[in-house]
């Protein structure tokens, strides 16, 4: 019999006291979620841009009685960018609505408090991964053992998996046309230590060089900052083929280390395609490291210099190069393999809704909210939507940076 009273054996009469906040350890979004949503652009069936493609090219030279060449017409043509949409689905029972309702104690956060249910926070998280993956796929198996799922070095991305437990994914032989290997694959658990993504369901037929997307995003929907800038075909409705102003710029930086003499290498590219501007390059956390320590290497104590005192590191580094301004920046949702850089005034995003919850407010009793009586359950469903698609004007300003050797930029 214990001689003294505890919390264990008073557990009963001590109140149970919660924090304010839920302790999410799921990464939130950082960059593309902010871009600049045109609203300006009123979207109906889709978004229409006139696009220069060559100049006029009518030109005669010589001395005195020229005959002339004849007029050359420049070319144009039509961007067709059309949104696509997410829709988030979670639903609550009618007793846990009614537990977590009211201003008392009864819960640690109202129902309607987004602390309850983080589907905005979730939502944001998605959005932020089809912005900038979209139809690119989110990793390339290298290989499968029982389900267990290891992704190359290249094309890993820790915090992407992070928060995917549960998720339902596919395995595709390419990206665009391809065939998909087995059905539906439920993401059950994730190492990343080890780049491994264990999937339940069937997957034996899952083999090296298979890509894997979230389930129904495979040559659908939203088209990825990352497939943008790897586009060989066409897009939009133009070809960048025939016209290599529509075509990103491939920089190889070779079989070592992303540094910031290939960076700048890498701006040149932009800049042959008439880029002189502000620029932003986001770059794979663990390559940030490095390019911080070379930039620290460069720093010289100054007259504000305390010995008691060291500080050092950056949070960005803004430098000049070819194509003017370029900030570089660490982005968590980056494959440790690739980095990016592209034009801030020219890309940015355009639909018809941010992520809403509301849809078809008129003002006449109708409030547009989306929840809904689950028609078979004691439950209430409710629903995030949004329209858009990440869109830029002058795809021939951005530079996609990897490497020859399929390796991460950090090494």
């Amino acid at each position: 019999m214990a001689t003294a009273n505890t919390t264990s054996t008073l557990a009963s009469r001590i109140k149970e006291q919660f924090n304010n906040d839920i302790s999410s350890l799921v990464p939130g979004p950082n960059k593309l979620c902010k871009l600049n949503f045109r609203d300006d652009i009123e979207l109906g069936k889709s978004a229409i841009f006139d696009v220069q493609l060559s100049d006029e090219l009518g030109f005669s030279s010589g001395q005195g009685n020229i005959t002339l060449n004849g007029a050359i017409a420049q070319t144009a043509a039509r961007a067709t960018v059309d949104a696509y949409s997410l829709i988030l689905q979670y639903q609550a029972s009618y007793d846990l609505i009614s537990r977590a309702s009211g201003g008392d104690k009864k819960a640690f956060a109202n129902f309607t408090s987004n602390k309850f249910i983080p589907a905005t926070e979730s939502f944001q998280r998605r959005q932020e991964m089809m912005h900038m993956h979209g139809r690119q796929g989110l990793g390339t198996v290298l290989t499968n053992t029982s389900g267990a799922l290891v992704i190359s070095v290249a094309t890993w991305c820790p915090t992407l998996w992070l928060g995917l437990t549960g998720a339902v994914i596919e395995g595709w032989t390419a990206i665009g046309g391809s065939t998909q290997h087995d059905a539906d694959l439920t993401i059950s658990t994730v190492n990343v230590d080890t780049r491994t993504v264990t999937v339940t369901g069937t997957s034996s037929s899952v083999v090296a060089g298979d890509i894997l997307f979230f389930k129904g995003t495979h040559a659908a929907g939203h088209y990825g900052m990352m497939y943008i800038a790897q586009n060989t075909g066409s897009l939009f409705g133009i070809s960048a083929t025939t016209y290599p102003t529509w075509a990103s710029n491939l920089s190889d930086v070779g079989t070592s280390a992303l540094t910031m003499g290939k960076i700048l290498q890498g701006s040149a590219l932009s800049a042959n395609k008439g880029c002189f501007e502000k620029t932003t390059c986001l770059v794979p956390v663990k390559a940030f490291q490095g390019l911080v320590a070379d930039e620290s290497s460069l720093r010289q104590y100054g007259a504000n210099y305390d010995s008691k005192k060291a500080k050092n590191g950056f949070e960005g580094i803004t430098f000049f190069g070819a194509s003017g301004e370029i900030e570089v920046v660490p982005y968590a949702y980056l494959k440790e393999g690739e980095a990016i850089l592209y034009p801030d005034r020219w890309t940015y995003l355009i639909g018809s809704s941010k992520m809403t919850m509301e849809l078809g407010q008129d003002g006449k009793g109708q409030d547009g909210k989306m929840w809904f009586d689950v028609a078979t359950t004691s439950a209430k469903e409710m629903r995030l939507f949004s329209d858009m698609q990440l869109f830029c004007e002058k795809p021939g300003y951005i530079t996609y940076f990897t490497r020859s050797d399929s390796l991460a930029l950090h090494t």
